[in-house]
């Protein structure tokens, strides 16, 4: 019986690898809104399919349409995601975000050099910039303000009370 098992098991294995084997990245693109650039190599074209873990929304950023078509047997299959190598983030089409692996991020932006990225606002699913925080009146961006500033006045002080001090016991030794 546990012999008849392994046999089943190793001819799914055997049946189902030709069939994985056989797909491959026939064409990969990294585009622009004005124009494409093509991944020419194999093996950069196989670094666009690693996508990272599921992540949380990026605040917008320029981004690149990244196409794939891949070929197994008489299949061909096209998919696309949203670039964004600003942000280490990837969109795929529907809707999920990803961690864009640095080897990925660092390609896409190879590729796209010199190409104009498509705008921030055209791309949906971003999250909300963080909100501006208004300056307290009289506040500024010193560290020292308003605190510096107490200890300041009165070391300040401090120095003038032990010199009034130090006269006072010279005037009286004289």
């Amino acid at each position: 019986m546990r012999r008849m098992l392994v046999l089943a098991v190793a001819a799914a294995v055997l049946a189902t690898a030709p069939a994985a084997a056989a797909k491959e990245v026939e064409q990969a693109q990294v585009c622009g809104p004005g124009d494409c650039a093509t991944v020419d190599d194999q093996q950069s074209r196989e670094i666009l399919l690693n996508g990272g873990p599921p992540r949380t929304p990026p605040t917008a950023a320029p981004y690149y349409d990244v196409r794939i078509t891949m070929v197994g047997g008489d299949e061909e299959f096209t998919t696309s995601f949203a670039a964004v190598p600003a942000r280490h983030a990837m969109r795929a089409d529907d809707g999920t975000w990803m961690q864009m692996p640095a080897e990925l991020s660092a390609l896409v932006t190879k590729v796209a050099a010199g190409r104009e990225p498509y705008p921030a606002d055209e791309l949906v699913g971003w999250a909300a910039p963080e909100p501006a925080q208004p300056a307290a009146a009289g506040s500024s961006d010193s560290p020292l303000w308003p605190e510096g500033v107490l200890i300041a006045l009165l070391a300040i002080g401090a120095a003038f009370l032990v010199r009034g001090l130090w006269l006072r016991g010279a005037a009286r030794r004289a």
